[in-house]
């Protein structure tokens, strides 16, 4: 067939398919009087759709699949599957790990630090005085320390120091030619102005970024496991469409078959001249390149599922054959509803919380340290002196020889530059963070209301779809008839077959269409994941 009579032929299929689309588009009118001319048709959503039954049946797998160990796959193993292997689910789950690392170590800023200090010293010097004899003198001393510090939450820090050195002196003057001192130490420093603040959040505040930054790392895992089940939905059904595809262009040659062995018939009967025959080869030799290139859109289906799914390449071979069958459920829901479900469940939500509560917490950090540093301070020492050990712990506790301070140290920088600058970017930085938050709102606002009309658009589609299948078959027996009765040919016989797989392909496309359109609906709201039973384990919490 001459390129430019199949050009003609393919742009008359256009005009019927139109023709035939806007008929289904159209609904029935009632009365006699027309519609305003500013009033669109608006097409019925059929809430008892039923699909039809090549969509309803299992589809084959391609040839190519012939003899291979075939992994039936439900939905809901497909999305386990997804979400334990995803590498974006696996990284993530790291960095969760690591922020809830951090909450601990900013609280180790709370922890006692215990120590213990041991030193020995033997020194050999001339006198210094009379007193201490004729003689180089001698002396060993052995000292030992024990210390406790610790940061309390209001900001306060303590430390207590308890030790003991013995000597033994040569020194005429020494008082024992062995002696034990011990002494306990007790020193406490409370800020009163910078670095304090009546609720702690100011002395705590490395403790609350730390929470803050886990908080937000696990509504981020949220955001990558949603984002993961929706995309591994997406490439399931599109393995279903790619197998239903296939499967009518299986049927599309089978018809193209038929035909050509009809026109055999009736070539042979004398009723159609031989010149037909061309014609309807052609139409079967178009059918098989259009079932080979179904069979390759397979193939690529799978890949895509696979590479979401993450599964090993030794397992790529395996062909998969969906289970799920595509229902359809329109939504009644409206975009401010949605919204409404989005704002109270949408985890970037509660990250845009936490980043304004970070923002804020900076800038309380900010405005404090422009205050002047003002400590009150308290030490206190008990000393105890013996020739042994106990002796020398015993007269410690005793208390007789004491002592104690009592101290206000206050240090102020009067220019306060560095500290007002500080101030001033943390205060552009919270209004960086406001605007940013009102995008967010933004773009959520305008996901909710794109998902929920792709859902509306794609229900009223399966509605026209269905009727443009229906009148495409009608159609085609119709021509069928004629062709038996002499009255048709083959050109016309193959173009309403063309016309109907065209309706079937887009029901089928509709028919997807909207169940993914409703998972983007349900990821869109932010229930995605509870819808599909999925919550994060305890310890990512």
């Amino acid at each position: 067939m001459p390129t430019s009579r199949r050009a003609r032929q393919r742009v008359r299929a256009r005009v019927r398919l139109a023709a035939a689309l806007t008929l289904a588009l159209t609904p029935a009118v009632a009365t006699a009087q027309p519609e305003p001319a500013a009033v669109a048709p608006t097409i019925a959503v059929p809430a008892g759709y039923v699909p039809p039954d090549f969509i309803a049946a299992e589809p084959p797998l391609p040839a190519s699949a012939a003899g291979a160990q075939v992994w039936r796959l439900d939905l809901t193993e497909t999305i386990q599957l997804a979400v334990r292997n995803n590498l974006d689910i696996v990284l993530e789950r790291e960095q969760l790990t690591i922020a809830r690392r951090g909450v601990d170590l900013a609280r180790g800023e709370l922890e006692p630090v215990l120590g213990i200090d041991y030193r020995r010293g033997d020194f050999r010097r001339p006198p210094v005085t009379a007193d201490e004899g004729e003689g180089d003198v001698a002396a060993i001393d052995d000292a030992l320390t024990l210390s406790y510090q610790q940061r309390f939450a209001t900001g306060l820090r303590l430390g207590l120091d308890v030790d003991a050195v013995r000597t033994r002196s040569t020194a005429a003057n020494a008082i024992d030619p062995v002696n034990v001192r011990s002494t306990a130490s007790l020193r406490v420093t409370q800020p009163l102005l910078r670095g304090f603040s009546l609720d702690l959040d100011v002395p705590r505040v490395t403790i609350l970024r730390a929470r803050l930054a886990s908080d937000r790392e696990r509504r981020q895992v949220e955001i990558v496991i949603a984002d993961v089940v929706d995309r591994t939905e997406a490439a399931y059904w599109d393995v279903v469409a790619a197998l239903y595809r296939h499967d009518l262009e299986v049927r599309s040659a089978g018809l193209a078959e038929e035909q050509l062995a009809l026109t055999r018939r009736q070539i042979d009967a004398g009723v159609l001249p031989p010149s037909d025959l061309i014609g309807a080869e052609s139409t079967v030799a178009q059918r098989r390149l259009q079932q080979v290139e179904a069979e390759q859109a397979v193939d690529q289906a799978w890949d895509r599922l696979r590479r979401v799914v993450n599964l090993p390449r030794e397992q790529w071979a395996r062909p998969i054959l969906p289970v799920e069958r595509p229902t359809f459920a329109p939504g009644a829901v409206t975009a401010e509803q949605a919204m409404a479900t989005a704002l109270a469940n949408r985890p970037e939500r509660f990250q845009l919380d936490t980043d304004a509560a970070g923002a804020a917490l900076a800038v309380r950090k900010a405005d404090n340290d422009r205050l002047p540093q003002v400590d009150l301070g308290l030490t206190g020492s008990l000393i105890g002196q013996d020739s042994s050990y106990r002796g020398a712990l015993s007269d410690l506790g005793g208390a007789d020889t004491r002592g104690w301070q009592v101290m206000v140290d206050m240090t102020w920088t009067p220019l306060d530059r560095a500290a007002g600058a500080a101030a001033a970017i943390a205060r552009s930085e919270q209004r960086i963070v406001a605007a940013r938050r009102e995008a967010a709102l933004q773009a959520i606002w305008f996901d909710v209301k794109d998902a929920v009309r792709n859902q509306d658009s794609a229900a009223r589609r399966v509605a026209a779809a269905g009727r443009f299948r229906d009148l495409a078959q009608q159609s085609l027996d119709i021509e069928q008839r004629k062709f038996l009765n002499g009255t048709s040919s083959n050109f016309l016989v193959a173009q309403r077959q063309e016309e109907l797989a065209a309706a079937q392909l887009a029901e089928l496309s509709a028919l997807l269409d909207h169940q993914k359109a409703s998972t983007t609906v349900l990821h869109a709201t932010g229930v995605l994941l509870t819808e599909r039973g999925i919550s994060l384990d305890p310890s990512a919490r």
